[in-house]
């Protein structure tokens, strides 16, 4: 019984160094965005925003990035960039 808490601690130890860690900057997108809109890094805020968000609030697709299209009265729609790049 002791040889196989050694081997599974052993597997343990080792997977830890065989395993990635996800990169917390974006690095190219994977998709475009449709006419009018213009490709954002998600989550790039500078301060405080004086603007209202609609759409998707998150990044679908993970690649960092999202659409954002400025509509009237401070509003932004913002829609994961998911057009395929040609």
């Amino acid at each position: 019984m002791k040889k196989t808490y050694t081997a599974l601690a052993l597997v343990f130890v080792l997977s830890l160094f065989l395993t990635t860690v996800a990169s917390a900057s974006p690095g190219n997108p994977v998709g475009g965005c449709g006419t009018g809109y213009e490709l954002h890094l998600f989550m790039d805020h500078n301060g405080e925003h004086m603007h209202k968000h609609i759409g998707v609030p998150q990044d679908l697709n993970g690649d960092g990035y999202i659409c954002m299209k400025t509509l009237s009265n401070n509003f932004h729609l913002h829609v994961d960039n998911s057009v395929p790049l040609n």
